[in-house]
């Protein structure tokens, strides 16, 4: 008798996050994948399919759509994109959507749910600090918490994505760091202080994020009712661009703005929740995950899970380092 692989469903399986968990999961072929989108002829939807996903097009906003969607599936990993223009004032919330992607996946019988969510900001300040994205996920993780269906609910948290370095559009924003020098010749990196040990959590998204996942769905009773930290490494901003410096020869410096507040988001309001992030960490003792210090082990171990499982060699089972990540971007020919 032919056992069937579980099936693991990927909701917003063309952004940073979705994508990097179902090219994660791509490689094992204990599972099969099933791709969510809204536009399965999109070029980031057809790359999917090639690599092997079953692409699917969904409606998280219509719970007959979500529960098609789900139906058949083992495990669900789901990240709503938190700037999606659906939620624009008056109109529907990411909570809404939220609901119905929770409800919908518990109607049609997923065993295991893991959902990207972020810190209760506006507790863990006092009510200082309201960071749309995080506060709207954290309530929608509390939601989930209380459908009794699923036989594991997990969580997992992004950090800052490296990536967002290799963004030349962003350079600007940051004091040009890591593209753009300043009139004294420096790569400076312009940002508020992180706050308590400057201890900032970064994220190597596609070369860790959708390994953390799979080493989820792995053990899933293992990490049930757990909030992952999703962190390749744990440096200072000054330790950042110590080590870009070291390994591209590039002068490169660290300018703290004077206050959180003093953060000029350029009336892009996607940098709104970036302001207040800032300010959420330095009222939180520089913890961005929650009341929790920042750690790295939890994702470690299961992004060692994912390695074994997959057979990489010893060398390739760790987290990405910065110093490994600015090598493998930054370095000099």
């Amino acid at each position: 008798m032919t056992l069937t692989a579980p099936l693991i469903t990927v909701f917003g399986a063309t952004g940073n996050q979705g994508g990097s968990v179902v090219r994660s999961l791509l490689q094992n072929p204990s599972f099969m994948v099933r791709a969510l989108t809204r536009n399965p002829n999109s070029p980031a939807s057809q790359a999917l399919a090639t690599q092997g996903a079953e692409v699917r097009q969904a409606d998280g906003f219509s719970s007959e759509s979500m529960v098609n969607a789900f139906t058949g599936s083992w495990g669900a990993f789901v990240n709503i994109n938190s700037d999606d223009k659906a939620f624009e004032q008056g109109g529907p919330t990411e909570f809404d959507m939220g609901k119905t992607i929770v409800d919908a996946a518990a109607q049609a019988g997923v065993r295991h749910f893991i959902f990207s969510s972020g810190p209760d900001c506006l507790t863990l300040t006092g009510g200082k600090i309201r960071m749309n994205a995080a506060d709207m996920k954290y309530k929608i993780e509390q939601y989930a918490r209380q459908i009794s269906r699923f036989e594991s609910i997990s969580c997992i948290c992004a950090a800052w994505f490296l990536e967002n370095f290799l963004i030349k559009e962003l350079a600007p924003i940051f004091g040009g760091f890591p593209f753009i020098t300043d009139t004294d010749g420096y790569l400076t990196l312009v940002a508020p202080k992180w706050g308590g040990k400057e201890d900032v959590p970064f994220i190597a998204m596609s070369d860790d994020f959708g390994d953390i996942v799979q080493g989820m769905f792995l053990d899933p009773k293992a990490v049930e009712g757990q909030v992952v930290h999703g962190c390749s490494d744990i440096c200072s901003f000054d330790e950042l661009v110590g080590t870009f410096e070291k390994v591209t020869g590039c002068r490169a410096r660290f300018k703290p703005l004077p206050s959180w507040e003093a953060f000029d988001t350029y009336g892009i309001p996607e940098l709104n929740d970036t302001k207040a992030m800032f300010g959420f960490t330095q009222n939180n003792a520089g913890k961005y995950f929650g009341p929790e210090p920042t750690e790295k082990e939890t994702a470690g171990k299961l992004k060692l899970k994912t390695s074994v499982a997959l057979g990489r060699p010893k060398g390739e089972q760790q987290l990405m380092s910065v110093e490994r990540w600015c090598r493998k971007h930054f370095s000099l020919p």
